[in-house]
This record gives C-alpha cells, structure tokens and sequence, in this order.
C-alpha cells in the first residue's frame, strides 16, 4: 500500500513538474510568425505606399498601441472583464455554458481577447474542449508575461477584419482611408465587430446585419456613459462604406525598393518623403506624361534630395505606374543610363581644383577627329575658341572633348568614383574622351547624389571655418534617421574638388544666356537663382535635366525605359520643362552660397583669353580666382609685333628704320580656331599684312599662317562609301591668316587647284599614303603625310 502511495505521488509530481515545464515554455517565440505587408510611411508618418505580404494578406506590422476609442469598443464588445481576469473570465465561461446547454448548440465560446490572441498564433487548431483547455491556459501565460495593453496591441495587430485584411491598421485604411487614432466612435465600432465574424460580416454583403451589430454596440456605449446621446446619434447617421478602398501608393517604386533593400528586417519603413510634395509633383509628372505619349516617349522619373542632409525630398520612378504605360513598372531612379553631358560640371570643377584652367580661358571648338572618334556640338556648329564658363553654360561638347584630354581620362574616372559614381567603373581605354559626352552609364539617384554632394561640400565650407567634411560627399538616403555606419566625420584642410571650384561651376551654370542648344531657356521660369545642367545621350535615349540650390537638388529623367531612342528626348526640350515646374512647388532657400574667400586670391587674368595675364597682355583685369589657378598658364595667344608707323603692316629692323617701328600686343588664335573665331567676334583683329620686302620674324612656323581645320589630324584619313559601294571623295579644309591669300594643292608631286577665300578641296583617292603639300602665293609652305582608309 505504502508503494503504490509512493508511486502516485511520483507519478503526480512528474506531472506537474513536467506540466509546471510545459506552462513554462508553452508560448512560442516569437508569437507570431506571419508575413507582414511592407508599409512605408512619409516624414510625418503618413503612408505612402504599402506592398501586400507574401502569403497574399494585407498584414500591417505590429502596432505599438491602440486608440482609446477602439480599446474601449474592442473591451466592449468582446471581453467588457478584460482588465480584471487573468486571461480566462470564470463568469463568461459559466455564463457559456448555460447558454448552450439552454440552446443544445454551442453559442458563446467563453473567450477572453486573451484566450482568442491565443488561438489567432495558433492557427487551424480545432475548436474542441481539449483544445479550449490548452487556449485557456496559455491565456494565463500569456497574461504572466505580457501586460493588459501588450495584449490587446497583439490582438488588435493579428485579428481578422474581412477578406484579406488582417489587422486594425490595415482595416482602417482599407475601410476608411485614414489611420486608426483618427476614427470616430462609430468606425471604431464597425472595426470591434468585424472579428467576431468576418468571414460572415461584409461591408459589401450582409450591410445591414453589420449595422445592426455596429449599432448595438454603440448603444452599449451609451449605456455606459462613454457616449453623450448627440455623440450616439450621430454615430448611428453614419453609414458602413460600401466597399473596401485601395490602400494609398503614392510612391510605388520607392515602396518597391524599401521591400527589396530592407526584406526580413523591417516591414514599417518610416521615409523622409514629404507626401504632399509627393502628391503634387505626382499630378506634374502625370501631366507631363500624357503629353509625351504622344510622341512614344513613355517614361519619366523624377528625383529630389535635400542638400543638408542628402535626404530623399521625393521619388517618383516612373510615371503612370497604375496606368497602361509601357514598362512602367522599371524604376528609372535606380536604373543606370548614359548619362549625357551631366559629367561636364564634374570635369570644369576637377580642372579648376587642379589648375587647369580658369574660368574664363579660352578652350577650342573647332572640327575635331581623334583617331576614329569625331566629336560635333549639339548644333553642329563652331566657335573656334569659347571661354570654360560658357562651354559649360552652353554645353558644348568639343571644348570639353579638349579639357579631358588635356585633364586625362584616368584622373578623371578618379573623380567619378569619389563622387560615388560607381558604375563608372571601367578602364580608362574603354570609355576613352567620350567619357564626358555620355560614354559612362550612372542613375539618377548617383547623378543626384553627386551633385548633392557638391552642394553640401560647398555650402558646409564656410561653417566649418573653411575645412571639409569627408562625409559630405555620401549616397542619399529615403530611411528616416539613417546614419552611415562608417563614420568619416573629420574636417580636413583639403578636398578633391575645392569650394572654389564649386562655387565658380555653380555660377557658370547659373547662367541664363544659353544660346544655340539652350536658346529657349527664356520660356522657363524659376523664383530664385538655380544652376541647372540638361544632358542628352547618344542617340536620343536619354533626357537628362538637374537643378542645384543650397537646399535642394532635382533630377527629372525622361525617355523610354526600353532603350527605344525618338528625335524628341533632348534634355532641353522634355526634361527642363518638367524641372522647373517642380522646383516652383518646392519651398525657397535663404540665401546663396557664400563666396568661399579663403580658398580664393586675385589674380591678374588677361580679358581676351582669359588665361593668366601675361606680359604681353594689353587688357588685365585682376580678378577673384581659386588659388590653384595661380599655377594655371599663361596666356598664349598674345604676343607683341612690329608695326609701320601707320600700324598697317608687320615690319621689322632690316627693312623698315628702327625709329619708325611701333611695337604693340596683338591677339592671335592659330589659324584653325581664328577661322570661327572672327566670324563670332567682329572685334577680333587678324595680323596685319607683312610689308612687302620684309620677312615676319615674329611667325614660327607655317602653322601660324595656315592650318588643316579638317581632317584635323591627317595621320589616317577615312573615305566614305556610299550605297552602290563606291569610294565618295574627302573633303580638306585650310584656314589662312590673310583674307586674300592664294593657296596652291598638291598630292604628293601632282598639282590639284588653287584656292581664294574659301580654301576646301576634295579628294577622291584610293587607299594608300600620301602627302598633301601645300603653298600659299608669299612662298609659305606646310606639307604632312597622311594615309587614307577606305570606310567599307
């Protein structure tokens, strides 16, 4: 007798202690383990956008708290003993059975919102008293480990509200279009009703019978005092909405992109988006859309950061994402394109920080082939020399095909990278000069990340006494409170790109003359002063358009997210247009940026060529310069001459009385570039005749009286073929100092023609080598070697 007294007593203290165990570890962790839709909120914590979960459902994240009101609705309407029990209410479960003993069918479960937080985690278990056994004692768990309110936000976040939307905030939204803290009592009560059966309860279907629950509920309300009469008829006015609404997607491909960046780590992504921004750059960008359709250009994406902190202002893209765009669903902000002339600022900055030039030098624009490459300006047409400034105030291709080449390909790509371009990654020979015409492929959000980092740099300059950030230059970010893991945060005395270089590409840039490619710049409107860069790639793929200021920058891409080129996608025609329409809804800056006088000193800079003056500079302007430009160099294309007393001729001491000779400065282009040159520049002066009997001593070469303007290096020369395959004639251009110079042609020994005025001839030759000689009629000659390929 005293054994088997023993052994139950063992048997029952294993029991419990297994059960003591087993109460222990009942809960799982986590609770839940269900897919969460992905809800991006904007900087207020408005929602933008969310993408459903995985398993189909529209599952917000766990709330952190409910609203008084649905508290009160929910503890109602469910469990009114909530705050009292301790996870099962003895009372209800007695009061259940009676009523189903009295009915014969089961007609009240009994359950706490505890015990049914419960069963919502875990799923599919049937309802029988076994199973009701185990769901009440992991209430009493759960009540041991979570608060009152922890549990109800539990509830609240994972009970059904019909269809596919699983909890209060989702419902709200779906049902309300608004979050749930701004719902009046009778929403509230429509939501407290809805998981007592929600598969039963419709919005759509069985209106009437949620009404009548809703109202029910309301009145109990009344009943206890938490509504005034007036509150409980209005309340009962309102009617259940119809139908479920579409959730908000104000920023579909930044939603998009949050999902895929932050997948399995955060589903309630909080933006720095400004929505109402959003919301109105949104309707331009649409509009802008429906007008370019028309023409097959289906695509455009939109782009703005705040410089201080390198926020993301706005995203949008692509337009027409819930329409029937093509390709709507590609997001042009992340996807690399050419990138047109936007890298042309980049090049100006580097050369003005490494002294390469100065803002105003003069720099070619004359026909130009290097090797196979032949770079044209937009218009196709020539200046012979145009200042730094204006180039890229103009966007002129050649004068900067000439700055890189004389910057270096290498360098440069240095440059890029630190800027963040990193899909510029390739060798220096494979992008080659056209690097700077488009030949590299980068995203809007880099583009605008660089020149947001241009901005910052060089607005930070003066508040951090004239040193540098390295972190200035940094990606942009959309997470709110995002902060580098890297800290770089050290002033430094030097940077890559100097503030002064900045300063002096942002006021070129700023320019409102625009002639030839920008000649329509006067239809565009803008509140305060911007600088802004348009770029278009080769074969019209690609509009580019970028606005700076000390507060915002803006990137507008348009075109077709296929690749498909149109006449129509110029950077100037449908990418500026849409810029200036969203930098007039944005909020105005202060101030512009400070002149950065410490990295600046005066220089005495010549006013024809802008290059450092020279002593045979007659016109010296002593200007403000980055002190790099110190190093840069002398002016070349001044010298001085011998004059006659009537300053008519050259002459010189053999043949003219030295007392007689007037010696002056004259600015002289060599011939190729003075060609164009004196066509735009009706005060130019070309060297005067040398009398006759005198020899100019001051002339080099035969190069300084005549040039080849094209082919411009005659080393290898390709003829043309046309459609029946024959070889169609090259055509040489000379340019000549002297208006009236004769020039006689030769290939190799043969005599081909002479020439006035307008010194051009063609050549139709087979492949081989040859030398072209050339002489004018005062006995100057000029002979080079060339080969000629035939372009088959």
């Amino acid at each position: 007798m005293i054994l088997w007294k023993k052994i139950i007593l063992l048997v029952l203290i294993t029991f419990f202690s297994i059960f003591q165990i087993w109460f222990l570890f009942c809960l799982p962790a986590p609770l839940f383990e269900d897919p969460y839709s992905v809800v991006v909120l904007d900087k207020n914590k408005e929602l933008l956008g969310v993408k459903i979960s995985n398993d189909g459902q529209w599952r917000f994240p766990e709330t952190d708290s409910i609203s008084h009101k649905f508290k009160i609705c929910i503890t109602t309407y469910e469990d009114k003993r909530f705050f009292y029990h301790f996870g099962v209410d003895p009372i209800a479960v007695v009061r259940a059975i009676e009523q189903n003993y009295s009915n014969s069918r089961v007609v009240s479960g009994g359950s706490t919102i505890t015990m049914q937080t419960v069963r919502l985690f875990r799923k599919g278990k049937e309802r029988t008293f076994g199973e009701k056994t185990i769901e009440a004692l992991m209430a009493v768990r759960l009540e041991l480990k979570y608060s009152k309110n922890e549990i109800l936000n539990l509830y609240a976040s994972h009970a059904p509200f019909g269809g596919n939307v699983v909890g209060i905030e989702a419902a709200a939204w779906r049902y309300f279009g608004r979050v749930p803290a701004q719902l009046s009592w009778a929403e509230n009560a429509m939501l407290a009703v809805l998981p007592n059966a929600p598969s039963m309860i419709h919005t759509a279907r069985n209106r009437d019978m949620l009404k009548l629950k809703r109202d029910r509920l309301l009145h109990k309300l009344y009943k206890e005092e938490y509504l005034t009469l007036t509150e409980l008829e209005l309340a009962i006015e309102e009617e259940i909405p119809e139908h479920p609404q579409s959730y908000p997607m104000y920023a579909y491909h930044l939603v998009n992109r949050a999902a895929k960046e932050h997948a399995g780590t955060i589903n309630k992504i909080e933006t720095t988006v400004d929505i109402k921004l959003q919301k109105q750059t949104n309707d331009i960008i649409k509009r802008y859309n429906d007008q370019y359709l028309q023409s097959g250009i289906n695509n455009i994406a939109c782009l703005v950061l705040e410089v201080e902190t390198g926020n993301t202002v706005i995203y949008i893209g692509n337009a027409g994402f819930n329409s029937d765009v093509p390709e709507k669903d590609v997001d042009m902000v992340a996807a690399v394109r050419s990138t047109g002339s936007l890298l042309k600022p980049f090049l100006y900055a580097a050369m003005l920080s490494s002294g390469g030039i100065l803002p105003k030098s003069l720099q070619k624009d004359i026909p130009t082939r290097m090797g196979g490459f032949s770079p044209e300006n937009f218009d196709r047409k020539y200046e012979g020399a145009v200042f730094a400034d204006e180039a890229l105030a103009r966007s002129l291709n050649i004068p900067f095909v000439y700055m890189l080449k004389e910057y270096g390909v290498l360098k440069f790509l240095h440059i890029l990278q630190s800027l963040g371009l990193k899909t510029i990654n390739k060798s220096s020979e494979h992008y080659g000069l056209s690097l700077v015409l488009g030949g590299g492929e980068s995203s809007l959000w880099d583009m605008c990340s660089a020149y947001a980092s241009m901005s910052r740099s060089l607005k930070n300059f003066t508040a951090n006494d004239s040193r540098y950030f390295l972190q200035d230059y940094r990606k942009a970010g959309y997470v709110k409170n995002y902060v580098e893991k890297e800290n770089k945060n050290k002033l430094r005395e030097n940077s890559f790109l100097s503030a002064a270089s900045i300063w002096y590409t942002f006021e070129a840039m700023a320019s409102l003359n625009r002639p030839g490619q920008e000649k329509q710049w006067e239809q565009f409107s803008s509140r305060q002063k911007i600088s802004w860069k348009t770029g278009t790639s080769f074969g019209f793929k690609d509009a580019w358009s970028v606005a700076v200021t000390p507060k915002y920058v803006v990137g507008i891409w348009v075109g077709n997210a296929t690749g498909e080129g149109k006449s129509g996608i110029v950077g100037l025609n449908v990418a500026a247009p849409v810029l200036f329409e969203v930098l007039n809804v944005l909020p105005d800056y202060d101030r512009w940026f400070d002149f950065p006088f410490d990295e600046l000193m005066l220089l005495p800079v010549c006013r024809k060529s802008g290059y450092l003056a020279g002593q045979d500079c007659d016109l010296i302007d002593s200007l403000w310069m980055p002190r790099t430009g110190a190093n840069s160099n002398i002016c070349p294309y001044h010298r001085k001459i011998n004059l006659d007393e009537t300053e008519t001729f050259i002459v010189n001491s053999n043949c003219y009385p030295f007392e007689k000779i007037i010696r002056k400065s004259w600015f002289v282009l060599p011939p190729a570039m003075e060609y164009y040159y004196k066509v735009k520049k009706p005060w130019y002066q070309t060297l005067p005749s040398v009398m006759e009997g005198c020899n100019d001593f001051s002339v080099n070469s035969s190069k300084e009286i005549m040039d080849i303007i094209y082919p411009n290096k005659l080393s290898r020369v390709y003829i043309p073929v046309d459609i029946n395959s024959d070889t169609l004639p090259a055509v040489f251009h000379v340019a000549h100092r002297d208006n009236d110079a004769l020039i006689y042609w030769y290939i190799d020994d043969n005599y081909i023609g002479t020439t006035k005025d307008f010194h051009e001839k063609e050549f139709k030759l087979p492949s081989g080598k040859y030398i072209l000689n050339l002489m004018d009629n005062k006995g100057n000659k000029m002979s080079r070697s060339f080969s000629v390929v035939s372009d088959l």
